[in-house]
């Protein structure tokens, strides 16, 4: 899927007063507005990360997924960061959830971003696990976990993966 930006008009009606929004000018382009509550719409991003499990060999650990977008298709750990969280506490708690492993630390190696039909642009965070402990299992959203070397690696659906994947590749002589 290749990321389409959002309509330029996507809400209708205000979310604080239910008043019919307009379009209006907010200094650099055209959002809905309310003139009611005097508040413009901004569509922004939705933070998301993904996280990169490297084993003994140095091979990566990814996700089979088992739920849309993408059933059935392998990518790296991660999910939608949550109110009030970090992009630390995503990843730890995104990957305790997919794998059932403990990490000891992350490090934030980089940003992209994705389309999402039902989030518009997803603001995608790459960190990488610094020390695991545990056997991996799949848990929620995953179906099965294996680790691919370099060479092996799925074709991965997602283009924040495949560019991270490329940052992180990177940083580590490839």
């Amino acid at each position: 899927m290749t990321w389409q930006p959002p309509t330029p008009f996507a809400w209708n009606y205000c979310a604080t007063c239910g008043g019919k929004l307009a379009p209006a000018h907010d200094g650099e382009r055209e959002l809905p507005w309310c003139a009611a509550c005097n508040r413009f719409f901004y569509d922004n991003p939705v933070p998301a990360c993904c996280v990169f499990v490297a084993d003994g060999a140095g091979r990566l650990l990814f996700t089979r997924r088992a739920m849309e977008p993408c059933l059935g298709r392998w990518t790296l750990p991660g999910g939608f960061m949550e109110s009030g969280e970090t992009a630390m506490g995503c990843a730890l708690r995104e990957l305790a959830e997919e794998t059932g492993l403990t990490a000891r630390g992350a490090r934030l190696i980089g940003s992209s971003f994705g389309g999402s039909t039902l989030y518009g642009c997803v603001l995608v965070l790459g960190l990488v696990i610094e020390g695991w402990e545990g056997v991996p299992k799949p848990g929620s959203d995953a179906s099965e976990l294996a680790f691919f070397a370099r060479d092996e690696r799925p074709d991965v659906p997602f283009h924040a993966h495949r560019e991270l994947l490329a940052v992180y590749d990177g940083l580590n002589g490839a």
